[in-house]
């Protein structure tokens, strides 16, 4: 079993099976049948007890795949059965060879799905796109309503690989898929990661060199573990940390520059300064006292405050009213040249149609991604890995787009993925706390994609480590703050 250190299109995954054919002359159907195998395998080590298998194949590769399954199954005494869906006349290639091979060890062919021990999903691969037949979403349904584990094969039926969106309304949910060579982006965000459960994964033996560099979305660690900032020199000064300046807190909003702060300091930022309606500025010193924090009640001239600061993080609880409209113009005036924006900052920039500094990082969450693109949450949702890009071209910036699956792009380009995906971070002012780690990382490292990344790493090893060390109970922002570890 091999470990996963990318993720990749559904593209990416025909052309990594081409190298490993073409390139490196390993024969397509020796592949599938190692394929098959490393299923068998993993089916027999998860439930070693099992006495019956039921394999529901369409007609493509995935099925071929599935074809093997079976085979070895019958050949090791499993009562075994193919629920074929595809049309068997469509099968080719590589999938012909193991269907005749089913044939001629008379493993039985069926038209309905049998109760068993496990379910193998062979249905659709990688190059399922668009909606599917009534024949196909039956078959779906019939999976999903069995009573045991499920087995998908590369993906769960009904996923689109790419981007992790639904081609039915309900696709197979699986307990465990299997995927080959290239696992697929779209199991590791947004909607995909819904329907995939546990994760196996072989590069089935070919050659580490069909992995060229160009290929494939890095997956961030969660760092729960090690440290991930470089250490500091003893005899360094606050100074050399940099200074953060956090902006927002409209009334009733205090809360979100707090966090935000907080979170700055943890990380390790030298200094903090708050500009934030007056009435905070008790709470922030109260909650906070190495936090400076500075009452704006007018919005006035805030020039003096944007010179002395290495990086500006502006936008938890701003407000979208004419005190966070002022804040943020003339933030963005003064051209910061490190900066964040996150929340109510990035409607504003939407609706004003500001210029963004060079080297800024927004933060959105879904429904801020889907403001900035003019569609709905359920839009991006569908397509996380798109709309981030399309985001991160359009303003010329580094985007985290948050939520399952943690996506970050650069000027057009997927960077990488985080692995942390639980929902336990789906809470009040999370994002407040990565808006602050983002500002901290930034004024250590000063590259925003290696902040962003380093940001993503550490907030979702603080939730890793809350999650562990706190089974039962539900997280709260403030959590992920003190189970910081840089």
């Amino acid at each position: 079993m091999s470990l996963i250190s990318k993720v990749f299109t559904a593209d990416e995954c025909r052309e990594l099976d081409r190298l490993a054919i073409e390139e490196h002359d390993i024969p397509g159907f020796t592949l599938m049948q190692h394929a098959g195998a490393f299923v068998f395998t993993t089916i027999q080590d998860r439930w070693p007890d099992i006495r019956s298998l039921r394999v529901v194949a369409g007609s493509g590769n995935n099925a071929g795949d599935g074809y093997v399954v079976a085979l070895l199954a019958h050949q090791a005494g499993i009562a075994t059965e193919v629920y074929q869906i595809g049309a068997t006349n469509r099968i080719r290639g590589d999938a012909l060879l193991a269907w005749q091979q089913l044939n001629e060890h008379e493993v039985p062919v069926v038209g309905e799905l049998n109760e068993a021990d496990v379910v193998v999903d062979a249905l659709l691969g990688t190059g399922a796109r668009g909606s599917l037949s009534p024949e196909y979403e039956s078959a779906i349904a019939h999976i999903n309503n069995f009573k045991g584990p499920v087995v998908a094969i590369d993906l769960p039926s009904g996923i689109e690989a790419s981007s992790g969106g639904l081609l039915t309304e309900s696709p197979v949910t699986a307990d465990l898929t299997c995927m080959f060579i290239g696992a697929k982006l779209g199991l590791f965000t947004g909607l995909g990661l819904r329907y995939r459960g546990d994760l196996v994964f072989t590069d089935l033996g070919v050659p580490p060199e069909i992995y060229q560099d160009s290929f494939g979305v890095p997956i961030l660690e969660t760092t729960i573990n090690r440290p991930v900032l470089p250490p500091r020199d003893p005899n360094a000064h606050k100074y050399e940390f940099g200074h953060v300046l956090v902006v927002g807190g409209d009334h009733g909003m205090g809360g979100a520059v707090i966090l935000a702060a907080e979170a700055a300091l943890r990380t390790g930022a030298g200094l903090v300064t708050v500009l934030t309606r007056t009435e905070n500025v008790p709470s922030v010193l109260a909650r906070r006292p190495e936090v400076m924090a500075v009452g704006v009640d007018q919005a006035t001239d805030i020039s003096s405050h944007l010179a002395r600061a290495d990086v500006l993080a502006i936008g938890p609880g701003l407000g979208q009213g004419s005190w966070g409209q002022t804040l943020l113009k003339t933030a963005l005036a003064h051209n910061p040249v490190r900066s964040i924006l996150d929340a109510d900052a990035l409607r504003i920039l939407k609706a004003q149609e500001w210029k963004v500094p060079e080297g800024c990082i927004f933060t959105p969450h879904p429904g801020e991604a889907a403001f900035l693109s003019g569609m709905t949450t359920a839009n991006v949702q569908t397509n996380r890995p798109s709309f981030v890009q399309t985001i991160s071209h359009q303003y010329g910036c580094t985007v985290v787009l948050k939520g399952p699956g943690t996506l970050i792009a650069s000027h057009g380009q997927l960077c990488s993925v985080s692995q942390f995906v639980d929902g336990a971070l789906a809470t009040a002012g999370s994002g407040d706390v990565l808006t602050g780690i983002t500002a901290a990382t930034y004024a250590r490292l000063g590259n925003p994609v290696e902040a962003a990344e380093v940001a993503v790493s550490l907030h979702g090893a603080a939730g890793a480590r809350v999650v562990r060390e706190n089974p039962g109970r539900s997280l709260i922002a403030s959590d992920l703050i003190d189970a910081l570890r840089i």
